[in-house]
């Protein structure tokens, strides 16, 4: 009896320091948004606790949390990464930092100094005699179309999501766009859209 006493008495004490193992590994591998004493530099993958993840460095925009990849590998995923404009990518350094920052106000720089962006469309309404400033156009104008001009005219790349405008265009007339870039700031875009009969007749 007192050797079966001794062994149900000792049992729980393993069970108690599983415990105390999970509670001391309760971190998870964020990425800094931003520099932080004592973590790391942006970009860094770091281990904090979940807690302070969840309050503090997530909701003020700070950390990102790492997802880790399940089943197959997404090749298309990581070629579409590799295919985003270097205005968009994801800096993994102070290096990369100012680099991109450099870039990125070189490019809004160049944007503030061009002239509108011209977009010739066919109009729904094609009487020489109408009055009216706008009409409506075959088709319509996209970002898609925008940044196209914008890399085959002057050489500059820009991603759509930097890119904000209307969805859809579709009437002649001037119209402003913004490109905002990070540590960069923003530059508007003007674009017009003529009449091909218009153009043509001038």
């Amino acid at each position: 009896m007192n050797l079966l006493a001794r062994s149900l008495f000792q049992t729980p004490q393993p069970t108690l320091a599983i415990r105390r193992g999970l509670r001391k590994s309760a971190k998870i591998p964020i990425t800094l948004a931003k520099s932080m004493p004592g973590l790391g530099s942006a970009g860094t993958v770091v281990y904090v606790n979940k807690a302070y993840m969840r309050h503090e460095l997530y909701p003020k925009h700070l950390a990102e949390y790492v997802v880790a990849r399940t089943g197959p590998r997404d090749r298309s995923a990581i070629a579409e990464q590799e295919n985003i404009a270097p205005s968009r990518k994801e800096p993994k350094s102070p290096q990369d930092v100012h680099s991109l920052a450099l870039r990125n106000q070189d490019i809004i720089s160049r944007i503030m100094g061009l002239e509108p962006l011209v977009f010739k469309r066919s109009t729904v309404n094609t009487d020489e005699n109408s009055k009216e400033d706008s009409q409506g156009i075959y088709g319509s104008l996209t970002k898609a179309d925008v940044i196209k001009e914008l890399e085959a005219k002057h050489g500059i790349i820009v991603d759509k999501s930097a890119l904000s405008m209307d969805d859809k265009i579709k009437s002649t007339g001037d119209y402003t766009c913004t490109v905002k870039l990070i540590y960069a700031g923003q530059a508007s875009l003007k674009c017009k859209v003529v009449s091909e009969v218009a153009e043509s007749q001038a």
